[in-house]
């Protein structure tokens, strides 16, 4: 009775182990997104959003992230997370954004340079 028991114990932990083992870990988009600002704050990043959940498997990661920087402009960057542990990013474009402008007031005169 307890070799049965014993059998069904190391199975159920075998079990356990490959569901785990298969299951990818899921990443907060917050936390990738304050290290990868970390490192990129240099080149004059001042925010950065990445996607909310970032899956993990075995194979890596790929996600996106976009980057605010100083001028105003924004930056989408894809990034890949391969299984040793290392980063590759692929920037597109920045977006230029037109700044702001001043609402007009009610006086002609009083929106002259």
């Amino acid at each position: 009775m307890r070799t049965l028991a014993a059998l069904l114990f190391i199975a159920g932990v075998a079990t356990l182990a490959v569901a785990l083992a298969v299951t990818p870990t899921i990443a907060d988009g917050r936390v990738v997104a304050a290290d990868r600002l970390e490192e990129v704050r240099k080149d004059g990043v001042t925010a950065m959003e990445c996607d909310a959940r970032i899956p993990i498997g075995r194979q890596g990661a790929v996600f996106t992230c976009v980057a605010t920087l100083a001028v105003g402009a924004t930056q989408t960057v894809d990034y890949m997370l391969r299984p040793d542990g290392q980063i590759a990013a692929k920037p597109q474009p920045p977006t230029r954004t037109p700044p702001p402008r001043k609402p007009a007031s009610g006086d002609p005169w009083g929106d002259r340079p």
